[in-house]
C-alpha cells in the first residue's frame, strides 16, 4: 500500500517573528514555504496520478517531490510507477535517488543493476555488483552468490551478466565462492559448459563443497552426462565425516535434478539409496510412489502410498495419492471414498474436483453437476477451472452436447479465455465436428500464438482428421520447440512423420516418447509402427503389455483390433 502524504518530511515554514521581518527573498529563489507547498501540489498530482493508472505521471511527480522532500519509500515508489509505464530510463533514474537515499538496501541496488543491464550501461551495474559484494550483511561469498541470482533475472542479457560474472571472478580469483556463483549464474542461463568449467574450478579450489558439487553435477545433468554427474555424487556420499542425514539430503537433491530432467530411471535409483538409508523418509517414499504412478505402475505406487498413511503429516497426501490410484484403475467408487477423506493439505480442493468428477464416472451425473456448481459459488476466483473439469466429466459420461452449452456459457462469461476454447474445441472434435474444432483452436492460437498445447492439438487433429499433413507438421513442431520434452507432442511429431511416410523417423521419437511416458495410445501408435517395418512380435507384444494396463484405452483397442490381434 502506498504511504499516505503526511509521511514524506515536508519543510515547513518556523512561522516566527524574525522569520516574518526577514527581508523577502529574491523572487528566482523559493521561500521554504513556497518548496513546501510546490511538494505538496507534486505530490497530490502524483498520487492522482496513481488512482488514475497514469503511472510514467505519478513516477514524474513523485520525482519532483524529492528534489524537496528526499525520502527512500517515495523514491522507491518512483521506481516501480516507471517501471509499470515501461519508462526504463526513467526508472534508473529514480532507482538512483532511492540507492542514495539508503545506500544499505540491496532491493533499490539490484534495481539499478537490472535496469543498468538492459540500457546497457554495464559500467553502473558493474559498480553496484561491486558495493553488494563488498557490504553484503552475509559477507562476501553471500554478496556473490546474491548478484549471480540477481543477474539470472535477466536472461534476454545473459552475456552481459557473465561478462560482469567474470569481471567479478577476475577480483576473488582465489574465492571458491566466486567460481560457484559464476557456475550458478551460467546454470541457470543455460550455459552448460561454462557452468562446469566454474564449477569444476570452485571444486579444485575447495574439493570438500557440497554446493560446488551440486552445481557441477547439475551442469553434468543438463549435458546429459549423468555417469560423470553420479559419479561427483558418489564422491561427495563417500567424503569422510558425512552423516546419514547428509547422505540422505545429497541423495534426494541429485535425484530432484534428474526429475526436473525427466530422468526417471536414475532419479529413482538415487531415491530407492535414501530409503534405504532412512526408511522412514517421507519425501523419497512419495517420489518413489508418484514415480511409479507416472508410470502406470499402480500396485508399487499404491504400496509406498499406504505406508506413508500412518505418518501424521502425510495422511491427507497418501490418501488423495490413493484415490489417484483406484481413479487410474477404474475403481471409481473406491477413488470417490479415497477423496472425502482428504480433509486438508496443497491436494483438498483438487481431491474435491475428483470427487464431483467420480460422481459422473458412477452415472450420477445430476449429483456431479451440483458439486461443481457448489464449487462455482465457494471459490468464484477458480470458476473456469470447474467450468472445464465438469465438462470433462460431460463427455466422459457420453453427455456431449451439454459439454457444448456448459462451454457456450462459460465463455459467454469468460469471452475468449484460451482454457475455455481449448476445451470446448477438444469437445467439438469429439463429435466429430472437425471444423468448429479447428476455428476454437486457431482463434486461440491468434491470442496466444506459443501455446503450445493449443499448436499441437490442431496438428495432431489435422493429421488424424485430413490429409493436410504439412500443416500439421508445421504446427507440431512449433509446438515441439517449445515443450521440447513433452511426450505428447513428440508422440504427435511421430505419428505426423509415420503418416508422411518417413517411418524410420516415426520409429525413432516414437520410442522416445513411449519411453518417457508408458501411455497406451502411444502405444498404439508405435506399435503400428513397428509392425510396418516388419516386427510383428514386438508389435503384439507391446500392445498386450499396453493392454494389461489399460484395457479400455480406445485408441489402443481399436488399433489391435485393425490388426486382427
Amino acid at each position: 500500500m502506498s504511504p499516505p502524504a503526511s509521511d514524506i518530511a515536508v519543510p515547513q515554514s518556523t512561522g516566527d517573528a524574525d522569520t516574518a521581518a526577514a527581508p523577502a527573498a529574491p523572487a528566482q529563489v523559493p521561500t521554504p514555504a513556497a518548496a513546501a507547498d510546490q511538494a505538496r501540489y507534486d505530490m497530490m498530482v502524483g498520487e492522482m496520478a496513481a488512482e488514475r493508472q497514469q503511472p510514467e505521471l505519478a513516477a514524474e511527480e513523485f520525482l519532483k517531490v524529492l528534489d524537496i522532500a528526499p525520502d527512500p519509500k517515495l523514491a522507491a515508489r518512483a521506481t516501480s510507477y516507471a517501471l509499470a509505464a515501461n519508462r526504463e530510463d526513467l526508472a534508473l533514474t529514480a532507482a538512483h535517488r532511492w540507492q542514495a537515499l539508503d545506500p544499505s538496501n540491496l532491493d533499490a541496488r539490484e534495481v539499478v543493476i537490472r535496469l543498468a543491464l538492459r540500457t546497457g550501461r554495464d559500467a553502473d551495474a558493474l559498480a553496484q555488483c561491486e558495493a553488494i559484494v563488498k557490504d553484503h550483511p552475509g559477507g562476501i561469498d553471500e554478496g556473490l552468490r546474491h548478484v549471480a541470482l540477481v543477474l539470472t533475472q535477466e536472461p534476454d542479457k545473459a552475456a552481459a551478466g557473465l561478462a560482469l560474472m567474470d569481471r567479478l571472478v577476475a577480483e576473488y580469483p582465489a574465492r571458491p565462492a566466486a567460481w560457484s556463483a559464476k557456475s550458478l549464474l551460467a546454470l541457470r542461463l543455460g550455459q552448460f559448459d561454462a557452468a562446469e568449467t566454474a564449477g569444476r574450478k570452485a571444486l579444485q579450489l575447495d574439493p570438500g563443497s557440497r554446493n560446488a558439487a551440486m552445481l557441477l553435477t547439475g551442469a553434468l545433468v543438463k549435458k546429459g552426462d549423468i555417469a560423470g554427474a553420479t559419479e561427483i555424487v558418489d564422491g561427495v556420499a563417500a567424503a569422510p565425516g558425512i552423516g546419514k542425514s547428509d547422505l540422505v539430503d545429497i541423495r534426494l537433491g541429485y535425484a530432484k535434478l534428474l526429475l526436473d530432467s525427466g530422468l526417471h530411471d536414475p532419479a529413482r535409483s538415487q531415491l530407492e539409496q535414501a530409503l534405504v538409508l532412512d526408511p522412514q523418509n517421507s519425501d523419497a517414499r512419495l517420489a518413489l510412489g508418484l514415480l511409479a504412478l507416472d508410470e502406470r505402475k499402480l500396485d508399487e505406487a499404491a504400496a509406498q502410498f499406504r505406508a506413508l498413511e500412518k505418518v501424521p503429516d502425510k495422511q491427507d497426501e497418501s490418501t488423495y495419492f490413493m484415490g489417484r490410484v483406484e481413479e487410474t484403475r477404474g475403481n471409481f467408487q473406491q477413488a470417490l471414498d479415497d477423496y472425502r477423506k482428504v480433509n486438508g493439505g496443497d491436494q483438498a480442493l483438487d481431491a474435491a474436483v475428483r470427487s464431483a468428477s467420480m460422481l459422473g464416472r458412477l452415472n450420477r451425473v445430476a449429483e456431479a453437476r451440483e458439486a461443481f456448481e457448489g464449487l462455482r459459488r465457494q471459490y468464484p476466483p477458480l470458476a473456469t477451472h470447474f467450468y472445464i473439469a465438469e465438462g470433462d466429466m460431460l463427455l466422459d459420461a457420453g453427455q456431449v452436447q451439454q459439454a457444448l452449452v456448459l462451454y457456450d456459457t462459460a465463455l459467454g462469461e469468460n469471452p475468449g479465455d484460451p482454457d475455455l476454447l481449448y476445451s470446448r474445441a477438444l469437445a467439438f472434435d469429439r463429435v466429430g465436428m472437425t471444423d468448429r474444432a479447428e476455428a476454437d483452436l486457431r482463434l486461440l492460437i491468434a491470442g496466444t500464438p506459443d501455446d503450445a498445447r493449443a499448436l499441437n492439438a490442431l496438428g495432431y487433429m489435422l493429421v488424424e482428421r485430413t490429409n493436410r499433413y504439412d500443416e500439421a507438421s508445421t504446427l507440431i513442431a512449433r509446438a515441439l520447440k517449445l515443450t521440447p520434452n513433452d511426450p505428447a507432442v513428440i508422440d504427435s511429431m511421430g505419428w505426423v512423420e509415420f503418416k508422411r511416410g518417413h517411418d524410420r523417423d516415426a520409429l525413432s521419437l516414437l520410442q522416445k516418447a513411449y519411453g518417457m511416458f508408458p501411455d497406451p495410445e502411444i502405444a498404439a501408435h508405435l506399435g503400428e509402427v513397428m509392425w510396418t517395418l516388419g516386427n510383428r512380435d514386438g508389435a503384439r507384444s507391446l500392445w498386450n503389455t499396453a493392454l494389461k494396463s489399460d484395457p479400455d484405452d480406445p485408441v489402443l483397442r481399436a488399433t489391435v483390433k485393425r490388426f486382427g490381434q
